[in-house]
């Protein structure tokens, strides 16, 4: 270990998607060729004209200040053209075209569609950040082999079930630190900036191996505002003009003294990391250490890596699980607050399956209601604002239109998921929709659209951090609710207003009073 030079790193920060992904299976044949000529071509496929089909000019006057809709809001927009053009349309995004799709049928169609390595979209602002820092590349910023290169040794040690439900031990305590901090007040107060520790926390134990001190207040990190600043610049900058790219405008100034606070203090803390390895393995009690999961050394002796994809990948899961995470954790909390009675539900199964016992493997497998609860926490409260984006590697046919090769498509899955066509009662909280056999609830209300619902991505390219994500939302959430009974403080609305800063973000402050359980 002591060869390993991580002295100097130079990885990247980018946005990783807290995932959640029902397994779905889809075999897909390609069009044949008379089915192409028979389809309706390309240009036929429904969507704004005039004005609105130019180049660059189009797409602006889609958004603000020509109508009120701003680029976090695109899902208002892309709902908007739902209502009027139907299941397929097409609209300018720039230069190209891209279709959208409102169906989870060609939803399915198109992200089972057999891709190795499929295409996604630069984020421009940080593959600028990137390049004016000389950082080397991360999953975000990589097409191709080199993506593929990169993401398989992640998906190893990341995505596999067994993989992550073996840092159930290790998180135990940083929620059990988490729970006690609350036995005196009897009250979490802004419950969002109170989980950006938690989750600060707990990603610093799978990325670092190590206690950042976040819960204790032993800890300088604070990145609340910094976060807020970093995502919200890379979803301000998406649509727009982008003069960022040739030289730094104010905005971009702002997002990159919020992206180098958090990258210097993820760099800082992985050459604890590894330090401390070295220290260790001079001393001959490496395997010591080694005794419980480490995901960092894992990596930097992975024979596929190099120690600078290494501390790219563990840089991108500390910065990017930090927000995501803590976000969907407050929606979940509010309903559970608000719903009494799928609480008491809950804490029955908790109670059934556990006691007061520590959440294992084994258990988890025996709680099928707490996963229930995040699923349509992340249904309701969908995290993306837009969904998910595919680009076809050949000739494709798609509601009886043509859809050439090389062309984008969209899939609005944040508004399938809230849609009534897809989901009765869509604005309620109903975790029994995803209880299979569940006869509380009829047909029309249970989760029968597997692909209207994908918060996180299908696929190769989705959410490398799926697994961690909901390890950290099972054991939190089962330690709170074991511990007490969790009720919204007087003032606090029934909905939680948000904003989309990549992840849905609320806005307005939870407040929760706490009753110990005898």
């Amino acid at each position: 270990m002591s060869t390993v030079n991580m002295g100097q790193f130079r990885g990247p920060i980018q946005r990783s998607f807290l995932c959640l992904l029902r397994a779905c299976r889809y075999q897909h044949t390609s069009a044949a060729p008379e089915e192409i000529r028979n389809a309706k071509p390309f240009q036929e496929i429904p969507g704004p004209s005039g004005a609105y089909s130019l180049p660059f000019l189009g797409t602006a006057l889609h958004f603000r200040p020509f109508t009120s809709v701003t680029v976090p809001e695109m899902y208002k927009l892309l709902q908007s053209f739902a209502d009027k053009y139907g299941d397929i349309m097409k609209f300018r995004a720039g230069k190209k075209w891209i279709v959208v799709v409102s169906n989870p049928k060609f939803s399915q169609q198109v992200l089972g569609f057999p891709e190795k390595h499929p295409y996604r979209p630069l984020i421009d602002i940080l593959d600028v950040y990137y390049r004016r820092n000389n950082m080397s590349p991360g999953l975000a910023a990589l097409q191709g082999e080199q993506w593929a290169k990169l993401r398989k040794p992640a998906n190893d040690q990341m995505l596999r079930p067994t993989a992550v439900i073996s840092y159930l031990p290790i998180l135990t305590p940083v929620a059990d630190d988490f729970i006690a901090k609350y036995r005196d007040s009897l009250e979490i107060k802004d419950c969002l900036k109170t989980l950006i520790n938690f989750t600060t926390e707990s990603v610093g134990m799978l990325c670092f191996n190590r206690r950042l001190g976040c819960l204790d207040g032993t800890s300088n990190l604070d990145f609340v505002e910094d976060l807020g600043t970093f995502f919200r610049g890379i979803d301000e900058t998406g649509q727009h003009v982008k003069p960022y790219k040739y030289f730094k405008t104010p905005r971009y100034k702002t997002f990159a003294k919020a992206a180098d606070n958090m990258y210097k203090v993820a760099s800082k803390e992985m050459q604890k990391a590894l330090d401390e390895m070295v220290k260790l393995q001079k001393e001959g009690k490496l395997d010591s250490l080694l005794d419980e999961p480490n995901l960092l050394y894992a990596l930097i002796y992975n024979a596929k890596m190099t120690p600078e994809k290494a501390q790219s990948l563990i840089l991108d899961l500390f910065v990017g699980g930090i927000d995501s995470t803590s976000n969907a954790l407050t929606f979940l909390w509010h309903e559970l607050a608000l719903h009494q009675d799928k609480q008491e539900r809950l804490f029955q199964e908790i109670s059934t399956v556990i006691g007061k016992d520590n959440l294992s493997k084994e258990a988890l497998s025996e709680m099928p209601y707490l996963k229930a609860c995040v699923k349509e926490s992340l249904r309701k409260n969908y995290p993306l604002s837009i969904g998910s984006f595919r680009r076809v590697n050949e000739d494709f046919v798609i509601g009886g239109y043509q859809v050439p090769k090389g062309s984008d498509v969209l899939i609005p899955l944040r508004n399938m998921s809230n849609s009534s066509k897809y989901y009765k009662d869509p604005d309620k909280f109903i975790p029994e929709r995803f209880l299979r056999g569940d006869k509380s609830v009829d047909e029309e209300t249970k989760h029968n659209h597997p692909f209207a619902y994908l918060p996180f991505g299908f696929g190769p390219r989705g959410c490398i951090g799926q697994r961690f994500a909901e390890s950290e939302m099972y054991i939190i959430t089962t330690k709170l609710i074991q511990a007490y009974q969790i009720l919204l403080t007087p003032e606090m609305p029934k909905k939680l207003e948000f904003t989309y800063r990549i992840f849905a973000c609320p806005t307005t402050k939870l407040h929760l009073q706490l009753k110990e359980r005898s």
